[in-house]
């Protein structure tokens, strides 16, 4: 599988870890299985680590799409962004965290794990917020 999403009980942060070979899609799946983790455990912290990706399988135009899709989660969530090393893909997840900052997310760019786990730690755990659509 070209990602994994795991739970981090002492952090209480849902971890989401990218291979090289992560297509579009499976951001896409991904995110949907971190949501559900993060819904299960109660938890508005996730750690998404792109640094193993090698290339780019994401359009600047997938790029605000996944922001824009991220940024309308039904949860408040605080999200960190391990950056990938391949110059293109950086770029791309960068242009996504930003997207989704402008719709209110709370997000950070990091180069290492430790950098974004310790930049979740320092914010107090809060209840998630579920938000509900106003087309229910």
């Amino acid at each position: 599988m070209p990602y994994r999403v795991s739970f981090d009980e002492e952090g209480r942060i849902v971890h989401v870890t990218f291979s090289a070979s992560a297509v579009k899609d499976d951001h896409y799946a991904a995110f949907d299985a971190a949501l559900v983790l993060c819904q299960k455990h109660a938890c508005s912290r996730l750690l998404v680590d792109f640094s193993g990706l090698c290339t780019s399988s994401l359009s600047t135009a997938d790029s605000f799409l996944f922001g824009k899709a991220v940024a309308k989660a039904p949860i408040s969530l605080r999200i960190a962004h391990v950056m990938p090393k391949h110059a293109k893909a950086s770029e791309n997840v960068s242009f996504a965290s930003i997207v989704e900052a402008n719709r209110g997310k709370r997000t950070g760019e990091f180069e290492t794990i430790e950098q974004a786990r310790n930049w979740l730690l320092s914010m107090p755990s809060v209840p998630i917020t579920v938000r509900r659509s106003p087309l229910e």
